[in-house]
C-alpha cells in the first residue's frame, strides 16, 4: 500500500467507489478510476463515521509553487465535526502543472462534476449517510454548487464563489481552456457546448430546484460581489443589496462583512455555515467530533 507523506495517510486504487472501506478507524486516501478510458481519476480522502451526516469538501485555487497535488482543504477544520468527512481534490489540476484552478469540471470528454457525484452518492448509500452537506470557497464553492445540484436533497454550502468561468481571471480560464478543452478557441465557445459545466447561473436557471444552497457572500469582495454573486442572485430573483431566501425556498443568499479583498473565510465562519445550513435544511444540529 502507497502512503501519501504529505497527507499522512495509505492510498488505496480502487476501481469504484463500492469499495471504499466504510469500517476503517483511520483516515484513508482513495485514487478512483475513472469510468472512462484515459479518463481522470478520483481522489478523496475518506474519514468513516457512525453519523448519518456527511460532509464533503472542495478545494478553491492552488498557488503550485506552494501546494502539491492532491490537495484536501480544511481538513483541520471539519475534524471538530461528528460527521463522515470526505475531501475531494481536483484532479482537473494534474492536466498542468501550472494550472491553479479547474473548477472539478474535467475536459471536454469527460465532466468530472458528474462522476464527484456518483461517487457521493455510492459512498453516502454504502456509508448510511442521509443528509449531504457540500462545502468550499471560490474554486471549491463553486464545485459544491456544481456537485449539489446533481444530488437531489444535498446542500451546497459556498463561501464567495465563483458562478460562471467566464467572468474570472482570463489568464486562470484560458489556462483551463489549453489543458481540458484545447480545440476550444475561447471560453464562450467552451459555454456553448457545455453551458452547465462552466455557468452556475445556467445550472441554477430553474427556477425550482431539488438540492439547498446557503451561499455566503464577502461584501468586501467587491470584485465577486459585482461578477458572480450579483447575477445569481439576480437570476434567483433576490435582490442582491438584501440577500435572502429565493422564492423556491431552497436558496439562501447572505452578504457578510469579512475579511479585503477574495479571500477565505475564517475556521469558525466556516463551521458555523455549515451548522446553520444543517439545522436549516435537515432540521437537527451536527454534532462535535474530538
Amino acid at each position: 500500500m502507497e502512503w501519501d507523506e504529505r497527507n499522512a495517510v495509505a492510498i488505496r486504487y480502487i476501481d469504484h467507489a463500492k469499495a471504499i472501506d466504510h469500517t476503517a478507524d483511520e483516515d484513508l486516501e482513495y485514487v478512483v478510476s475513472s469510468r472512462q478510458e484515459d479518463g481522470l481519476p478520483m481522489c478523496a480522502l475518506y474519514t468513516p463515521s457512525a453519523s448519518e451526516t456527511l460532509v464533503v469538501s472542495f478545494h478553491g485555487s492552488l498557488q503550485r509553487s506552494k501546494y502539491r497535488l492532491p490537495r484536501f482543504e480544511w481538513r483541520k477544520t471539519l475534524g471538530e465535526l461528528d460527521a463522515g468527512k470526505l475531501l475531494i481534490a481536483d484532479t482537473t489540476l494534474e492536466l498542468n502543472e501550472t494550472m491553479p484552478l479547474g473548477w472539478y469540471i474535467g475536459t471536454a470528454q469527460q465532466n468530472l462534476s458528474d462522476d464527484v457525484a456518483a461517487m457521493i452518492r455510492q459512498i453516502a448509500a454504502d456509508g448510511g449517510y442521509n443528509r449531504v452537506i457540500l462545502a468550499g470557497s471560490s474554486g471549491g464553492g463553486y464545485a459544491s454548487l456544481a456537485v449539489s445540484r446533481r444530488l437531489p436533497g444535498t446542500v451546497a454550502v459556498c463561501f464567495s464563489p465563483q458562478t460562471r468561468v467566464g467572468d474570472y481571471y482570463k489568464w486562470v480560464y484560458k489556462a483551463l481552456i489549453r489543458a481540458a478543452f484545447p480545440d476550444f478557441a475561447s471560453i464562450d465557445a467552451v459555454e456553448a457546448q457545455f453551458p452547465e459545466s462552466v455557468n452556475l447561473r445556467r445550472l441554477y436557471a430553474e427556477q425550482e430546484i431539488d438540492n439547498f444552497v446557503r451561499y455566503v457572500q464577502n461584501s468586501n469582495d467587491i470584485r465577486h460581489v459585482q461578477a458572480h454573486y450579483t447575477p445569481f442572485a439576480e437570476a434567483r430573483g433576490v435582490d442582491p443589496a438584501t440577500g435572502g431566501i429565493d422564492a423556491s425556498g431552497r436558496v439562501r443568499l447572505l452578504l457578510e462583512s469579512m475579511q479585503q479583498g477574495h479571500q477565505p473565510p475564517s475556521r469558525g465562519r466556516f463551521l458555523r455555515h455549515i451548522r446553520d445550513a444543517h439545522e436549516d435544511f435537515f432540521g437537527c444540529a451536527i454534532g462535535r467530533g474530538y
